[in-house]
């Protein structure tokens, strides 16, 4: 798969990579392409959360829910942190059956207000009902995340 990185100047840096995490300056989320949705946080409503890193990362899970009667093919974690930082995101999919799968995990040498984009798939033919994005860091950084899902 080719990713194309254009770094602020506008100098633009081709490369070969399953997965990449794409950073651009942004203090907030564009809104969804036109195939994909933000999902929802599941005790919230909201697509986008704003966390602080806890003592011991004890807040560290965020749940976001799949919507059903849509079949998604791609998903895609957007995380945009407050702080320069070292932060490690993780991505786990739930599935009806009680089963997950972990579909990334990233060390993340952070940019104050860069938005960091991770696309992702199911690695199995089934669609989850719930994506859970770990975040962890430095006690009292603070971040936002997000997740789409892409037909």
């Amino acid at each position: 798969m080719k990713t194309v990185l254009t770094i602020a100047s506008g100098v633009s840096i081709a490369v070969v990579t399953a997965s990449l995490y794409t950073p651009q300056p942004a203090q907030a989320f564009p809104p969804a392409p036109a195939n994909c949705v933000y999902l929802r946080e599941v005790t919230t409503g909201r697509p986008i959360i704003r966390k602080q890193v806890a003592t011991n990362n004890s807040n560290a899970n965020t749940d976001f829910a799949v919507p059903t009667g849509r079949r998604f093919s791609s998903y895609i974690g957007r995380l945009i942190p407050e702080n320069n930082s070292r932060f490690t995101a993780e991505v786990n999919l739930k599935y009806n059956d009680g089963s997950s799968s972990t579909v990334v995990t990233r060390t993340i040498e952070a940019r104050r207000f860069f938005r960091y984009d991770q696309p992702f798939r199911t690695p199995i033919d089934r669609q989850p009902f719930q994506v859970n994005a770990r975040v962890t860091g430095s006690r009292n950084t603070a971040y936002q995340v997000a997740v789409l899902a892409c037909e």
